[in-house]
């Protein structure tokens, strides 16, 4: 049944003031199905927003994998293995290994007598090998 069907049933649904219909629904905006007060409206932006962000993040994923593919592959890396292959080379690293002897500190003796050999040879003049010759004793 029409509006006008209504009115000329006596049942025009125009509220008590005349002020126009009553039908108890938002009025509509024609043409574009949303409610006056906006509902409609942000639950679409706010849809749109979510879409624009996704689509987004997956444009910036696959340009940096992009790039981190070409760095590798230049290189000469696989680009498909190479966190294995790092990870073998960890796993292989002796620093890494359990019970590696680390290297002894040497004695001040030793010390000592490198310096003297380094005076000897000409490589460090004297007041160099004054200089750290007192830096070995005071234990620096």
């Amino acid at each position: 049944m029409t509006r006008t069907d209504l009115d000329h049933a006596g049942m025009s649904g125009l509220d008590s003031g005349g002020a126009g219909w009553d039908d108890g629904f938002a009025p509509v905006v024609p043409g574009l199905g949303e409610t006056v007060d906006g509902t409609v409206g942000v639950v679409q932006g706010f849809v749109g927003l979510v879409t624009v962000l996704v689509i987004g993040g997956i444009v910036f994923s696959i340009v940096v994998g992009v790039r981190k593919y070409r760095i590798l592959r230049d290189a000469g890396a696989d680009p498909f293995t190479v966190d294995a292959a790092v990870a073998a080379k960890v796993l292989k690293s002796d620093m890494l290994a359990p019970g590696t002897p680390q290297p002894a500190e040497r004695s001040v003796e030793e010390r000592l007598r490198e310096l003297d050999d380094l005076r000897g040879r000409g490589v460090i003049t004297d007041d160099e090998h004054r200089e750290a010759r007192a830096a070995v004793l005071r234990g620096s």
